[in-house]
């Protein structure tokens, strides 16, 4: 039987369940343990933070999903600025994953980014999943990194027709992303211990995505 999938705001009394859920989502994901229950903590009180878009998913009572946004922005090759969405972290339960509880929150996010009069959301991501979700490969509008390099793993879904016309530029997100790693470990300790892993498929993948970077021919 399919799950019933309720989605709503955050509310403080779900904070400890939606980092327990981070990290039991993202441990030895990316890298030997994880830092994205750090995150969303400290995204929480960052300024470019859009609290309108912190939802969770809730199925039979249980915290199954989070996706949250911070404000990014576009440094067009025109010289303007045109301020987007970073979507991120997103989590599903691992129990839960492959029920379609992360596209109904990104499918719930959109609705309301659309209705808050945001252009677009970018994100970095496997392929392979956001592709199915609505994203495409920031490329296709002249979107780079804040490196200048044109990335495979970055995405980006435009929220309304021309949304990104013109936008060809360098993609920046918020520096509240670029966590400290003392910090992480000392937030972590606050929770039970888990055995740290080297060399997953998921890490290799990883590994293989960020390799996937090159200069535009034309710069």
């Amino acid at each position: 039987m399919k799950e019933t999938v309720q989605i709503r705001l955050e509310t403080p009394a779900d904070y400890r369940q939606s980092e327990e859920l981070m990290r039991a989502a993202f441990w030895n994901r990316y890298e030997p343990g994880c830092s994205e229950h750090y995150l969303v903590h400290i995204l929480r009180t960052a300024p470019g933070f859009v609290p309108e878009l912190d939802l969770v998913a809730v199925v039979d009572g249980v915290l199954a999903g989070q996706v949250v946004f911070v404000k990014g922005c576009i440094h067009g090759d025109d010289g303007r600025c045109r301020e987007v969405l970073s979507l991120g972290p997103l989590a599903v339960l691992p129990s839960l994953q492959r029920k379609g509880i992360g596209r109904a929150l990104i499918e719930q996010a959109c609705t309301v980014a659309r209705s808050l009069g945001y252009r677009a959301i970018f994100l970095c991501g496997d392929p392979d999943y956001y592709r199915k979700v609505g994203f495409v490969l920031a490329e296709t509008f002249g979107i780079r990194t804040a490196e200048n390099r044109y990335f495979a793993a970055l995405h980006a879904c435009p929220l309304y027709p021309g949304a990104l016309d013109g936008a060809a530029g360098r993609y920046h997100e918020d520096p509240v992303y670029q966590v400290d790693e003392e910090q992480v470990q000392a937030f972590d300790r606050g929770f039970p211990k888990w055995e740290r892993i080297e060399g997953t498929a998921t890490q290799r993948r990883l590994q293989k995505l960020v390799a996937l970077q090159r200069a535009p021919a034309d710069l």
